[in-house]
């Protein structure tokens, strides 16, 4: 298969402080990519570089094809992100968060109606149509923030910790989502600290103090460890780590 995110020995560092150290992966078309690491393991400073909002202090990095050094305003054509803290503007209407990101990528004015009636049916929101987002429950938030952010059908969807404090339904629920979105052939790159979900991602890695210290399935890195889940492979690898903060 196809890569759509390769690196090779990608480096950050912040002064003498070096936040991603030579991590070097690929990520295939289509794949549900686990990104993981404890807090301070330098994760969303690697996904920063990754998504062309941060410059690389050494090393090299293709995203959908173009140059992380060169190619940031392309890059972010091509991909979509939801952050960890909710990224929707909370003070318009449903319908309105739709329209507006839809206007953000590019979709014309019939395509924005197509996608608004499908994002209502889908996510069970017709009657909250006119509802101000500030209003809807987490979990419904969160996978409105999911649809939005692959309403232009990029080819790379990076998540930052999206079910942080979604209620276990409403997790699988907004998996069934990122399962939906790799059908179509949409790449996953998702960062969480529920173990649980490392289990639903085609590989993982580990990074620990900046450097990927595991990549593999989750059943190799399971039988690597001599672990019974991700947890217990994720606790073996975090214990090593020396520092706290991104």
């Amino acid at each position: 298969m196809k890569n759509v995110i390769e690196t090779d020995r990608l480096t950050k560092r912040f002064g003498i402080f070096t936040a991603v150290d030579q991590i070097s992966f690929e990520v295939e078309e289509g794949e549900i990519f686990g990104f993981l690491g404890a807090n301070g393991a330098g994760k969303t400073t690697a996904m920063r570089m990754l998504c062309g909002l941060s410059v690389p202090t050494s090393g090299k990095a293709r995203v959908a094809g173009f140059d992380v050094y060169k190619q940031q305003e392309e890059i972010k054509k091509h991909i979509g992100y939801m952050s960890q803290k909710f990224s929707l503007y909370n003070d318009l209407k449903v319908w309105e968060n739709i329209r507006l990101f839809g206007g953000i990528y590019g979709l014309s004015k019939k395509q924005i109606a197509a996608k608004t009636e499908e994002f209502l049916y889908a996510l069970g929101l017709e009657s909250e149509r006119d509802t101000m987002v500030n209003s809807l429950p987490l979990g419904w938030k969160q996978k409105l923030a999911f649809s939005v952010a692959v309403i232009h059908e990029p080819r790379i969807v990076f998540l930052d910790e999206p079910t942080g404090g979604v209620d276990p339904v409403t997790r699988r629920q907004f998996w069934e989502l990122i399962y939906q979105a790799s059908a179509r052939g949409i790449t996953t790159f998702v960062t969480t600290h529920y173990m649980d979900e490392a289990e639903y991602c085609n590989r993982v890695s580990i990074m620990v103090d900046g450097r990927i210290e595991a990549f593999n399935t989750p059943s190799a890195l399971k039988i690597t460890f001599k672990a019974n889940n991700m947890n217990e492979v994720f606790h073996a690898l975090a214990r090593k780590a020396q520092r706290i903060d991104n």
